[in-house]
């Protein structure tokens, strides 16, 4: 690879053949040779290129290692409940379950969908059955087993069993609908501000603040994940006029084709010039400001945990270190829960809500956080001499486990 870093076209033409030949870049950019072969500083935008391909792998296996995680998980969550049901039903059943032949293992499984509980004695969800006969299927086909649960004849008695309960448990009321995530109304984001859980003045409610306007304007985008954006991944940029904008720079972004088609709009939120104390740019100048300055370079991670004791009239309120995945897949329901909001609230609840306000909502808004900034600056104030400090244990990642 080091002897095709030179600026001559012949060894540039290598650094393209090497690419080829490894399937880093070309399936990213087809039209790399055209784009190495112009210019002065082709030898630069070659490198440049296999230098955000590479990081873009980098990222799609992180992906990937998280769906990977999150299968294990679930397969084993599916092994250890059948396992028990089987051992407080049929004690005397000790075998692996990928050695127990089809006949035999179909009727524990028509009884497990039948008869199982969960710990509190409550039925399980319609969904929480398929889904462990899906792992309980996963675990078998690594084991080599010579049938498939969910759709082999030999096992038509337990997939019987499996629908017949379903249906009964969604006569019961059982199922997503008591469940679903409600959205997050703008009466509910009044609340976390008015409450200060969504706020410039304090480091949870900062970043539940940036948080949440990340998720609104980016959250559509494709490779937009909260537990992997990183910091450069929104770049803070003016337009010709000194228009201030947030753009998002994920990896779909990188394809000039995809950012051609969409014109680049929906990818951009701008600052509201006339109401800066709502204005979503202004909020990431602050959480840049309050970020230590060694995690300001591109690949830090973009949400940073919070120091255990803030002095809030200190200018870095963050650790050097991610806030955990765990509180991230959290933000809303720990925030809704700490502005005691009704409903079951989840991250999920922020794609449903409305991102448009009407020009009346716009204005109650501008007032209230007119009013929390004057509130602010007057605590401030009184607290000058003696120090204005705050606990944020709940914030500690060093607890939290990803």
């Amino acid at each position: 690879m080091e002897d095709c870093l030179h600026t001559s076209s012949e060894n540039l033409s290598k650094l393209v053949s090497w690419a080829h030949s490894h399937g880093t870049i070309c399936s990213l950019i087809p039209n790399l040779k055209h784009l190495l072969s112009e210019g002065a500083h082709g030898n630069l935008t070659a490198i440049w290129l296999f230098n955000h391909a590479t990081d873009q792998d980098e990222r799609a296996a992180e992906l990937s290692r998280e769906q990977n995680e999150k299968t294990i998980r679930s397969t084993q969550t599916a092994l250890r409940n059948f396992r028990e049901f089987l051992i407080s039903k049929y004690p005397s059943e000790t075998r692996e379950i990928y050695v127990i032949p089809c006949k035999e293992l179909d009727a524990y499984l028509a009884s497990f969908f039948v008869d199982a509980r969960q710990k509190d004695g409550s039925e399980y969800e319609p969904n929480s059955l398929a889904n462990y006969q899906c792992g309980l299927e996963r675990y078998l086909k690594e084991h080599r087993y010579g049938y498939s649960i969910t759709r082999d004849k030999e096992f038509k008695r337990s997939q019987e069993a499996l629908k017949q309960k379903q249906i009964e448990l969604r006569c019961k009321g059982k199922g997503n609908k008591p469940h679903k995530s409600m959205k997050l109304t703008f009466a509910d984001e009044l609340i976390l501000r008015k409450r200060g859980l969504l706020s410039r003045y304090n480091p949870e409610g900062l970043l539940n603040l940036v948080w949440l306007n990340n998720t609104k304007a980016f959250g559509h985008c494709t490779g937009f994940h909260g537990s992997t954006l990183k910091w450069g991944d929104i770049r803070l940029r003016v337009t010709e006029t000194g228009l201030e904008y947030l753009e998002w720079m994920g990896p779909d972004n990188g394809d000039v084709n995809a950012r051609s088609k969409r014109g680049g709009t929906d990818s951009r939120v701008y600052a509201t010039q006339h109401s800066p104390q709502t204005c979503p740019v202004q909020d990431y100048k602050e959480y840049a400001q309050r970020r230590p300055p060694a995690m300001r370079y591109e690949d830090a991670p973009f949400y940073l945990s919070i120091k255990p004791v803030v002095n809030l009239a200190a200018l870095h309120w963050y650790n050097c270190q991610a806030l955990g995945k765990n509180k991230l897949a959290k933000m809303v329901k720990t925030m809704c829960e700490k502005g005691n909001i009704p409903g079951r609230k989840t991250n999920f609840s922020v794609y449903q809500s409305c991102s448009t306000l009407s020009e009346a909502q716009s204005n109650q808004l501008v007032l209230i956080c007119n009013n929390l900034s004057q509130q602010a600056a007057q605590s401030m104030a009184s607290h000058s001499n003696t120090g204005n400090f705050i606990v944020s244990a709940s914030y500690d990642s060093s607890s939290d486990t990803a």
